[in-house]
């Protein structure tokens, strides 16, 4: 995309209300594509905003044909707490049963017909609930940096007054992106997680860490009728890509799983270059526009990207 000045970019925010057991949600969400695309539903990380989509966005080559629909959860970015709640007098802590009816909640609020929902980190993480619970409602799911089971992240120190947590939570995030991916990328990721509101960050790695156990329940997962993939970054240290093919392994048919080589746990906002292709990729598998199977494996090469010269 040109950025000379004066271009205005495709993309539009808007938003829309969105019942969840009875209290109304004011969500902010961007898109860009044909209004007859398939839509493409994208979650953010915890903690953070769909401004981590804003490449995929402007990313001329998905957007001809999808529409792609990136939200913020309530909380996050511009989706203020609802105003009929007193929400200030508990902690803020996303459980499983609440951020898959939300998910669901923006599917049907926007009259999605046989969208692909696509996560990463915990929106990776709640494929698998979204792939037990509603199994009819997607076409298929993208479980980005997706895992069974990922402990040991509900952490005090991430909402703590002695701390500052706005630089914390951007640092603990630094090690999770791959080293070859661009220093103005990475930055950028840092600086959207330096935009969270007090305790969020937190409250949602209590789904993501405490809630979210399916290393057991996997079984229970039918992906015949609904494809799940579970793609991972191999420099994800937190659910690598064994995570995503034990992920594969124990649901079965219809679980795909892929690794995404030289790039790390946020890879929409790292490398979106790099990533949008992979994602090309796996779209193509998903619409049947891909001939033969998608290797086990995606590298730079496969899509034509070339890793930075200081990597």
């Amino acid at each position: 995309m040109s950025t000379e000045p004066g271009t205005v970019e495709p993309i539009t925010g808007k938003y829309v209300h969105v019942d969840v057991d009875g209290t109304d949600y004011r969500i902010y969400f961007e898109e860009n594509g044909p209004d007859d695309g398939i839509p493409l539903l994208c979650q953010h990380t915890a903690g953070c905003n769909n401004q981590e989509w804003r490449h995929l966005l402007a990313d001329d080559d998905i957007t001809d044909e999808f529409r792609v629909i990136a939200y913020d959860l309530p909380f996050h970015g511009k989706s203020v707490p609802p105003t009929s709640d007193d929400w200030w007098e508990e902690d803020y802590e996303l459980d499983a049963e609440q951020f898959a009816a939300t998910i669901v909640g923006i599917a049907d609020a926007l009259d999605l017909q046989d969208p692909i929902y696509m996560g990463s980190s915990m929106g990776g993480n709640i494929t698998l609930e979204l792939a037990d619970w509603y199994p009819d409602r997607f076409r298929a799911l993208i479980g980005l940096e997706c895992g069974a089971y990922s402990p040991g992240f509900h952490i005090d120190w991430l909402d703590h007054p002695h701390v500052n947590t706005t630089e914390v939570n951007a640092y603990s995030c630094w090690g999770l992106m791959a080293k070859q991916s661009p220093e103005q990328t990475r930055r950028e990721t840092m600086y959207l997680y330096e935009q969270g509101a007090t305790g969020v960050f937190k409250g949602d790695l209590y789904y993501y860490s405490v809630d979210h156990d399916y290393r057991d329940k996997l079984d229970q997962i039918d992906a015949s009728e609904c494809p799940l993939y579970a793609v991972n970054g191999e420099y994800d240290y937190l659910t690598d890509p064994a995570d995503g093919r034990a992920v594969a392994d124990g649901i079965g048919e219809g679980a795909i799983a892929v690794e995404m080589s030289d790039i790390g746990h946020f890879p929409m906002s790292e490398h979106p270059a790099l990533f949008n292709g992979y994602l090309s990729e796996i779209l193509a598998d998903i619409t049947g526009d891909r001939e033969g199977d998608l290797p086990e494996t995606l590298r730079p090469d496969d899509v034509d990207v070339e890793l930075s010269p200081s990597s």
